[in-house]
């Protein structure tokens, strides 16, 4: 349901960021959904993408592994939004995300090498998702992968503002929630 969806008309991340936007946006709490809710619903995403064959099925041990993942990921975007470094529980949980995770590099066609994810079924489909994050951090791209910073929120989005100064999924949602709190909380303060 988050493919291609973006609040606030926000143009997607590029490819092949968009994998992990797609990824990390397919639970968010503010509307409670959860689009990877079960194994299956997991299986049928990760599919959909190209990451798992058709006769590969998701285990208990590699749909755990998919959540941490994914919160994993979410709380390093916000940090992009925030301009902070991981504190080391935020560290703490992308090792445990991590865990299970290979990698491995292959050579391109133009002979560069590219990581890319290693190992068999949805952990190899999982480690597709961490390849890109890492190739894009190379790349100084991962920074503009911004979480709203709206507790009930956290929508992933691109940051293609000039500065990368962004803060909200889309200053007409989030962001008006935002300033209309902390204009009553002024008002209530001054009263």
């Amino acid at each position: 349901m988050s493919e291609g969806f973006q609040p606030g008309g926000r143009a997607p991340a590029p490819p092949p960021l968009d994998l992990v936007q797609d990824f990390v946006n397919t639970e968010i709490p503010d509307w409670a959904r959860d689009d990877i809710a079960t194994p299956e619903l997991l299986e049928s995403w990760l599919c959909g993408r190209g990451l798992l064959g058709a006769e590969e099925r998701v285990d208990a041990e590699g749909f755990v592994a998919a959540r941490e993942l994914r919160s994993a990921l979410r709380a390093l975007a916000l940090l992009n939004t925030l301009g902070l470094r991981p504190p080391d529980r935020a560290l703490d949980e992308l090792r445990r995300a991590l865990r299970g995770i290979s990698l491995g590099v292959e050579p391109e066609a133009d002979g560069r090498l590219a990581v890319v994810g290693a190992g068999a079924g949805a952990q190899r489909a999982l480690a597709a998702i961490v390849a890109v994050v890492v190739e894009e951090q190379a790349s100084g791209s991962w920074p503009r992968l911004k979480a709203c910073r709206q507790e009930t929120c956290g929508w992933v989005f691109f940051d293609a503002s000039r500065n990368a100064s962004s803060s909200w999924c889309s200053m007409s949602v989030c962001g008006s929630r935002a300033k209309s709190a902390s204009y009553r909380r002024r008002r209530k303060a001054s009263s």
